[in-house]
């Protein structure tokens, strides 16, 4: 940056500005990521660049988004559209009703992120781009998933994979056999789910990405895990539990060997959610209890810390919440006063950074924790 400055090369002195509030950002340093951000707008508006100039008001708005500051992301979004309207970029238009229609999506005012989406949509029919007309079908299911519409997300996401399917698109389709596999789990409906987890993971592999092999693994575990709670057989419980184990193991060697750090944190996670629901079966005499209780409490405070090392605190405090359900749910974990301090924690984030959905979950929680001490 200061060798830029010094040879008065101020469109790359204003690049660099971006790239180190996109460095911050990563890091929920919103704050200096804003600072940034705007040293590179006032440089952009001096140097009369139109179209970074908007481009710096969309970042504006992906940072105030992910700081759950939607209102401002909002505004910013608009700003940006309304600049590159005047420029006539369609197609960067276009891509600002996605961004719009993803904050919204954040905020839990999905009605609005349909229509943001619907905007989007049309708007590549009209350009004819067919790569993000796939892309727009996805992100509309991803809101109905999320607003706890599976039949729509379903649709929405097949008609992607169809799209995909044509245009010869494999990573793509397979990222749809796996969207659909969540909302079958949504659904309950685990042996589908399963099938369309092993689909998606059978794509990936054959095209050698061994990132998302690794969160089709863990995905795979959790729904066996899930599956095992609601088969009658122990035995059959048992022997589920067994394959969710190995999975997670798969998972967590190919994160290990490509240092996926964040990955990491969600196979400790899952192994954790897995051994919890070991100890739901197990009677209270099994002499292995307390060294797999041990490896309960070991497993998630690895993941914690991934979390904090990487500055992911929402994150962290979503499955600080699957932790304290465990505390509450398994018999031989049961810590309500535990399970109420996490739920308390995770709360105060999801009001920090403005997560509705999330934060209706933490109440929730802690009224079944409030109701089991009666």
């Amino acid at each position: 940056l200061d060798i830029h400055k010094q040879l008065n090369r101020e469109q790359d002195v204003a690049n660099l500005w971006d790239s180190i509030s996109e460095c911050y950002r990563d890091l929920s340093k919103y704050e200096q990521a804003i600072e940034c951000l705007q040293n590179c707008l006032q440089m952009n508006q001096r140097l009369n660049n139109h179209l970074n100039i908007a481009f710096a008001h969309l970042l504006l708005g992906r940072i105030y988004q992910e700081w759950g500051k939607y209102e401002q992301a909002i505004s910013y979004y608009q700003q940006s559209r309304g600049m590159c309207e005047q420029l006539n970029r369609e197609q960067v238009v276009a891509n600002q009703w996605g961004w719009m229609s993803n904050c919204y999506r954040n905020w839990g005012k999905y009605k609005q992120a349909i229509e943001c989406m619907q905007n989007c949509l049309q708007m590549n029919q009209r350009l004819d781009n067919q790569p993000d007309i796939a892309l727009a079908y996805s992100a509309i299911g991803h809101i109905y998933q999320e607003w706890d519409k599976y039949e729509e997300a379903i649709s929405y996401y097949q008609q992607s994979s169809q799209l995909y399917e044509q245009l010869g698109r494999e990573q793509d389709v397979a990222n749809q056999l796996y969207n659909l596999a969540n909302c079958y789990q949504n659904l309950k409906d685990y042996n589908k789910a399963i099938n369309y987890y092993h689909q998606s993971y059978d794509l990936h592999s054959s095209l050698g990405d061994n990132k998302s092999v690794a969160i089709r693994y863990r995905r795979l575990a959790y729904t066996q895990s899930l599956l095992a709670r609601n088969v009658e057989d122990t035995t059959q419980a048992f022997d589920l539990l067994a394959q969710a184990e190995q999975n997670i193991y798969k998972a967590m060697q190919i994160n290990t060997a490509g240092a996926y750090t964040k990955n990491l944190a969600y196979d400790y996670i899952a192994l954790s959610l897995l051994i919890s629901e070991r100890l739901r079966l197990l009677p209270n005499n099994d002499l292995s209890l307390q060294e797999q209780i041990a490896q309960f409490e070991h497993n998630y405070n690895i993941a914690f810390s991934y979390f904090d090392e990487l500055g992911q605190t929402v994150n962290k405090a979503d499955e600080a919440l699957n932790i304290a359900r465990a505390y509450l749910e398994v018999g031989t974990l049961e810590n309500l006063e535990f399970a109420e301090q996490l739920a308390q924690e995770s709360l105060t984030v999801f009001q920090e950074y403005n997560r509705r959905k999330l934060e209706a979950s933490a109440y929730k929680l802690l009224g079944e924790i409030y109701l089991k001490r009666r």
